[in-house]
């Protein structure tokens, strides 16, 4: 009988399985190939690569010999040896350049102008408004001035003595957000200042001034002023070879399918960094305060979207956007539209219809999510091309490793379940998601704590007031704090007893935005989901209602709870 190699008993495993089963091969795996630390609970040699080697032992076949892809990454900078960067050894992969973060540019400079004039502060000058600070109570609104002083051309009075010129071109209300508003392009194109005044009820004359940008004197950039991109060191020292591995030929399948449409979850191993800048540089956000938007996102979420194609699904022209402010001038800055991150299921075709809304009814009727399969994939735009990705994450590498071995026992021999009728304990009663879990006869339950972050926890042992996880347990705390960078983070409580699956924010603040309730999973989609049968990657991609975005999931996306599903 002719033997047959692992590329054709590949084949005919996937060709064999069920629609929508995951397996081994579908998972790329990758590790720091510069990494040089060697904890002295692991084998002898770095971490980072032992790790990966260890995940794709654990996930092997013993029949099929099917097994994870493996790729180990070096940084591409510097000279071997001599002076070479290392920047992949970083928790943040450094780069050169910073100068994109609003993703726009001026096409025309002008020297000796103001520093609000930076391209991540361009004002629009069709949206001028004008608030007097206070509201107009201490103000003698019969003194008020304001002008449009042009770059080329003659000084436009706009308002004199507190009294509209421009009748029919300028808005406002008189309530107590007295306000002005106008479109200066209807009186002038180009750049210009608006400058206004009033004296206070005492007197005293107060000025104020802003500069404002015509639209079409400003474009979408993917460099920034200086020409280099702001995600540069990320292109080549991990997206170029990342591709190229992805996309190479010789690691195609028997049919000729290459791995970048084969692999579905890609793995990083302890020892990459834990952030990059996201594509271009571009800062983004949720709220309208800029300290709390940021240019720096997980790196798994980067890697995420190797493929998909922001600017066409989100397009590529820039707008403007009122960021909260505390001058008189309102902050219509102009920012690419990639300012705010990709969300909802025009972003994410696999997220899961009903996430966090508050009445999803029977937990055991929801609605089903797009499978996260290649097939599946495949018939979305190609735009909207995406991976799952997931940390073998923890304060030290065996920790790290660890979660490997749990996960594998978990998805081995599924979570303890009972089959007694007890009624629900009155301590997770208030949980409707605890109470689906008790139904299904799990018992390992630690319910959610008061209206604050704190979530429900699956797979809990208490024993003489010390709480633990099995095999196979999850865990989250939902509060901005809660990051891999910040000492004493609640992800790392939880990593030290023993959790398998976690999230946190990948970075606190410092170049990172501000992360939301939403940035984790919602419960009343993931369990249910998992109880299913369906692997941890594919169940958190259908809770992510945000991609390029600074969370960090930590553990095994082939991770199962219900191995009887």
């Amino acid at each position: 009988m002719p033997t047959r190699t692992l590329p054709t008993l590949l084949l005919l495993l996937l060709i064999a399985l069920p629609a929508g089963a995951v397996t081994p091969s579908q998972v790329l795996v990758l590790y720091n190939a510069d990494w040089r630390e060697d904890h002295p609970l692991t084998e002898p040699g770095q971490d980072s690569r032992e790790i990966a080697e260890h995940y794709v032992r654990m996930h092997t076949a013993p029949e099929s010999g099917e097994k994870p892809y493996i790729l180990g990454l070096s940084c591409n900078h510097g000279i071997k040896v001599l002076d070479e960067a290392r920047h992949l050894n970083e928790s943040h992969l450094p780069e050169k350049s910073n100068d994109n973060t609003a993703g726009v540019e001026l096409t025309k400079r002008r020297w000796l102008v103001g520093d609000d004039s930076a391209d991540h502060a361009l004002r629009d000058s069709r949206l001028v408004e004008f608030t007097l600070p206070g509201g107009p109570e201490g103000w003698d609104r019969e003194t008020l001035q304001l002008e449009i002083d042009p770059d080329d051309g003659e000084t436009i009075p706009i308002v004199a003595n507190g009294l509209i010129l421009a009748k029919g071109q300028v808005a406002g209300n008189s309530g107590k957000d007295w306000t002005i508003r106008l479109n200066a392009q209807s009186f002038v194109r180009g750049g210009l200042v608006v400058k206004a005044s009033c004296e206070d009820i005492e007197g005293k004359r107060h000025n104020w001034s802003a500069r404002y940008l015509d639209i079409a004197d400003v474009r979408y950039s993917r460099t920034g002023s200086d020409g280099v991109r702001d995600d540069q060191h990320f292109l080549e020292d991990v997206a170029i070879p990342v591709k190229a591995f992805l996309e190479d030929p010789d690691n195609a399948l028997p049919d000729g399918t290459l791995l970048k449409d084969h692999i579905l979850y890609i793995v990083v191993s302890y020892g990459l960094p834990r952030t990059a800048v996201a594509r271009y540089g571009i800062s983004r956000g949720v709220t309208n305060k800029l300290n709390d938007h940021g240019y720096i996102i997980g790196f798994g979420q980067r890697l995420q979207l190797l493929y998909y194609d922001e600017e066409e699904v989100m397009g590529a022209a820039p707008k403007p956007y009122r960021f909260a402010g505390k001058g008189p001038f309102a902050d219509f800055f102009l920012r690419a539209p990639q300012a705010w991150p990709l969300y909802g299921q025009e972003a994410n075709p696999f997220l899961h219809p009903q996430v966090y809304q508050k009445n999803k009814g029977d937990l055991d009727s929801l609605q089903k999510p797009l499978a996260f399969t290649g097939e599946n994939r495949k018939e979305q735009s190609p735009a909207k091309f995406l991976y799952f990705s997931m940390r073998i994450d923890g304060a030290d590498a065996a920790q790290a490793k660890a979660l490997i071995d749990k996960a594998v026992s978990a998805s081995t021999n599924g979570m303890p379940r009972v089959d007694d009728n007890a009624p629900v304990p009155k301590e997770l009663a208030g949980s409707k998601v605890a109470r689906f879990l008790w139904d299904k006869g799990y018992r390992h339950i630690h319910p959610p704590k008061g209206r604050g972050g704190h979530r429900l926890q699956f797979g809990t042992v208490e024993e003489n007031g010390k709480r633990t996880f099995l095999p196979g347990g999850i865990a989250r705390q939902v509060i901005s704090h809660n990051a891999l960078d910040s000492e004493g983070a609640e992800v790392y409580t939880f990593l030290s007893q023993g959790v398998t699956m976690t999230a946190a924010a990948a970075k606190l603040y410092r170049g990172a935005p501000h992360i939301h309730d939403k940035s984790w999973w919602d419960d009343e989609i993931l369990y249910p989901l998992m109880t299913q049968g369906q692997t941890a990657g594919s169940a958190l991609l259908a809770n992510q209602i945000h991609l390029g975005w600074i969370t960090s999931f930590i553990g095994d996306p082939l991770l199962q709870i219900d191995n009887a599903n």
